[in-house]
């Protein structure tokens, strides 16, 4: 079992038109040591004033849109093999941009729950290009915001999730790459989503360097404008640029400073991300 390098923190999936999404932990492909627990509190910081109006950029709010969100995610080695996880937070919006009146709204954010099985572990073969690959099964619990709201904090929807993540250490150089892709599932009327992701890190002794693309998009659902559009059932496109800085101390511990930022969209905000983040194996 090669032991987790790097912890790719993402502050993206699939967000709401005005008001980000609650942020996601992003899984690794590489699983806890078997029997040991791994907690990640973190914090994350969104803020908009543009946003996709269908594919049609807009600068039409007056003041910024700003979400905050506190979480913290639980691993769980069961084995060699397979690996348990959860994510559970509270979100909260704020913004002047409607109406010039203090608006918010806030609440436990979406729970996450899932089980990861390590199918093909790169440390138990001789072929230098294989990669370690992960499959990822979750479900989701809708958080207790208002979801019907332009300035929601998440989409208040139940549903599931199944996708694979990869990762490869190349060599003894320090460099790796890491990737996912996947599928959302949600009720009614929240669109399902796909979702992918390519990044790439390097290690610099205790420090290591991340960077990704982010790309998440809804398979069905309305522009904002359309007859009949409601919030929760847009077709939501977000395109994610995503990097992080992290440190590991002799104890372990893996904390890192993380920043994101749209770089295409539709039926999205124009976001700015920023957060921080302590991993502690116990």
């Amino acid at each position: 079992m090669k032991k987790m390098l790097f912890r790719p923190l993402a502050a993206a999936g699939a967000a709401l038109v005005f008001a980000p999404l609650s942020p996601l932990l992003a899984q690794s492909a590489y699983l806890p040591t078997p029997g040991a627990f791994e907690a990640t509190p973190m914090y994350v910081y969104q803020s908009f004033e543009d946003f996709w109006m269908g594919r049609t950029r807009n600068e039409m709010l007056t003041d910024p849109v700003v979400q905050h969100t506190a979480s913290v995610s639980v691993e769980y080695g069961l084995s060699q093999r397979f690996a348990l996880d959860t994510t559970v937070g509270y979100t909260w919006v704020d913004t002047t941009a409607f109406g010039g009146n203090q608006e918010n709204d806030d609440g436990l954010a979406d729970t996450r729950l899932g089980v990861r099985w390590l199918v093909y572990d790169e440390a138990e073969t001789t072929c230098k290009w294989a990669p370690t690959i992960t499959l990822r099964l979750g479900g989701i619990v809708a958080g207790s915001y208002d979801e019907g709201l332009p300035w929601s904090a998440g989409d208040g929807a139940h549903g599931g999730e199944a996708s694979v993540l990869m990762a490869k250490a190349i060599g003894q150089t320090g460099f790796g790459l890491y990737g996912e892709a996947g599928y959302r599932l949600r009720e009614n009327p929240v669109p399902d989503d796909f979702f992918g992701l390519i990044g790439a890190y390097k290690t610099f002794g205790s420090f290591t360097v991340n960077v990704a693309y982010r790309h998440v998009q809804s398979l069905s659902g309305s522009d904002i404008g359309d007859p009949g559009f409601t919030f929760p059932e847009l077709k939501e496109i977000n395109q994610i640029f995503e990097a992080g800085l992290g440190y590991r101390d002799s104890g372990g511990r893996y904390y890192q400073i993380f920043g994101a930022f749209n770089v295409d969209g539709r039926n999205a905000g124009d976001k700015i991300i920023l957060g921080a983040s302590m991993t502690i194996p116990f």
